[in-house]
């Protein structure tokens, strides 16, 4: 922003030195004339003039390019033209596209518009979930949309069943397992602790599975809550996000050396205190287990196993069309796992299109 300075030509013997100047850069061009002529009118100044940009104008004839009217004052300058500045916001549409109010001061533009910073910090940067203070930088956003501070993720639990930061603005506190484990309040309201629960669900997931082409003996399976210490010691190839495991045995019985029956039993281990939705979608997972150790030679790469399974649970939380299974599908797309995530991805993409035979066939053979 620049100051109009105002100039008088004559009078007081100091004031000569200064005119001098002015003079031998404004009248280089017109020094042969010897006077001074407004740039606007093109008529003799004779009293007092403005200078601006090497040119002088009469006072009132020093206009607005916007309104007509005369600056005084403060003025805006663009492509050899000047304006007011309240008429250049106008000109250059300087303003704030939240409060629509005049952008006077330093502003932020964000996907071509154009804020205060105080607009844009308050109303149009995203909110911290966790705090609702305003996300400037980099920030996680969950697979709920819930978006937070990355010092959040080390400073509070995530749930042991959704993945959601526990705090009271996401998920209303949370409760702390003797096993170690941390499971909001969303998911401890469906939390599955008793045995006759546990078994209900397996029928319910077994029959489903069953419409859908994958079918099972429950008189030879049996399902049972743990805690992570013991699913920690059931478990092969355990680590900290296992959260189920399908203990399977086959019996032979021989009658004179020959074999004459053979009987293979499981033991699903499911963690207590899960949501029911995640219990249904990890029974799912464990029934595939028992599926493929009694039907196929077994001797798959962990990744296709392990995808396969997920691949079933994701064939059954489809198969629901409820907004919580929806979300444990998004869970198992976005695992980053290599085995379990990537086995999965892969699965999907060769059988999503193709009927659940050509799937247990691949399995078979």
């Amino acid at each position: 922003m620049t100051k109009i300075k105002l100039y008088n030509i004559i009078t007081s013997y100091n004031s000569i030195i200064i005119i001098i100047i002015l003079l031998a850069v404004v009248y280089a061009p017109t020094f042969s004339q010897n006077k001074i002529r407004c740039a606007y009118c093109k008529q003799e100044v004779n009293n007092k003039y403005i200078l601006v940009d090497g040119k002088a104008y009469h006072p009132e004839h020093f206009i607005c390019m916007e309104c007509n009217k005369q600056i005084i004052g403060n003025f805006m300058r663009k492509d050899g033209n000047y304006y007011h500045p309240e008429c250049y916001i106008q000109v250059e549409r300087l303003i704030c596209d939240y409060c629509k109010k005049a952008l006077n001061e330093e502003y932020i533009v964000n996907e071509n518009k154009k804020y205060h910073k105080s607009c844009y910090e308050n109303y149009i940067l995203p909110k911290c979930a966790v705090c609702s203070m305003p996300l400037k930088g980099e920030y996680y956003e969950d697979i709920y949309q819930n978006k937070y501070h990355p010092y959040h993720k080390n400073e509070l639990h995530q749930c042991d069943c959704c993945n959601r930061i526990i705090c009271q603005s996401l998920t209303n506190g949370g409760q702390d397992y003797s096993d170690g484990r941390h499971i909001c309040n969303k998911c401890y309201a469906t939390a599955v602790f008793d045995q006759k629960q546990l078994e209900k669900l397996m029928v319910k997931v077994s029959e489903r599975l069953s419409s859908i082409g994958i079918t099972f003996n429950l008189r030879n399976i049996k399902i049972v809550g743990v805690d992570r210490n013991v699913l920690r010691n059931k478990a092969k190839n355990y680590n900290e996000n296992t959260q189920g495991y399908c203990d399977s045995e086959s019996l032979n019985k021989y009658i004179d050396n020959k074999l004459v029956n053979q009987a293979t039993y499981h033991t699903i281990y499911v963690l207590n205190g899960m949501s029911s939705i995640v219990v249904e979608s990890i029974i799912a997972h464990e029934l595939m287990h028992s599926w493929i150790y009694e039907n196929t030679k077994n001797n798959f790469p962990q990744k296709i196993n392990e995808g396969s399974c997920n691949y079933a649970s994701y064939m059954y939380l489809k198969s629901l069309n409820q907004y919580s299974a929806l979300e444990q599908i998004k869970l198992l797309e976005t695992d980053p796992d290599t085995i379990y995530g990537k086995g999965f991805l892969e699965i999907r993409q060769r059988f999503e299109n193709k009927s659940v035979y050509d799937f247990l066939a691949f399995l078979r053979y």
